[in-house]
């Protein structure tokens, strides 16, 4: 199984073994054809003669360029006439989870805590929320090369519970009914 992120380059690499003899192959032109699960071919198409290895004869290797931009599970199929067709599972991920992680460094969050002020909301009055008190928490990220967090890439809010209005401290934090 392969796996790689929307747009990733990676590479496609078959060993060709004669059966007859338990060698490496060598001098033969191997394909390569990715398709979806359904055995549909891409658009555009991916497919192309994976290059042998100038260091391990019977090597062959391609690197993807073009990525695919679709999430999802596809199908590498590596072809050559008179030896078996290899085939292997390629894993798209929806999100670059190297960005993800830059995401949610410390230095990219931004926690602000909301204090009730004035007449209570019919929320406020359900969750108990004391005056001057914590009512929710904001929560924002940033992208790692934005300078501030007007357009966050993700943002929540999670809200106080009190027991009763004389409480300095929520018991609960969690949705707002």
């Amino acid at each position: 199984m392969i796996r790689v992120d929307i747009g990733e380059q990676f590479p496609i690499i078959v060993s060709l073994i004669d059966e007859q003899t338990g060698q490496n192959a060598s001098g033969q032109t191997v394909y390569y054809d990715i398709r979806d699960t359904d055995d549909n071919p891409l658009s555009p198409t991916l497919a192309g003669t994976l290059t042998e290895s100038s260091v391990e004869p019977g090597i062959y290797r391609t690197t993807v360029i073009s990525g695919i931009s679709d999430p999802g599970i596809y199908i590498i199929y590596a072809t050559c006439s008179g030896f078996t067709t290899n085939t292997e599972e390629l894993i798209v991920n929806p999100e670059n989870i190297y960005e993800v992680t830059k995401q949610t460094q410390n230095y990219n969050v931004s926690v602000e805590d909301v204090v009730r002020t004035g007449g209570p909301t019919a929320s406020q009055i359900a969750r108990n929320v004391p005056d001057g008190k914590t009512d929710y928490i904001v929560t924002l990220v940033k992208a790692d090369d934005a300078v501030d967090w007007a357009n966050p890439v993700a943002s929540g809010i999670i809200y106080a519970w009190y027991k009763s209005t004389s409480d300095n401290v929520p018991y609960k934090m969690g949705s707002e009914f």
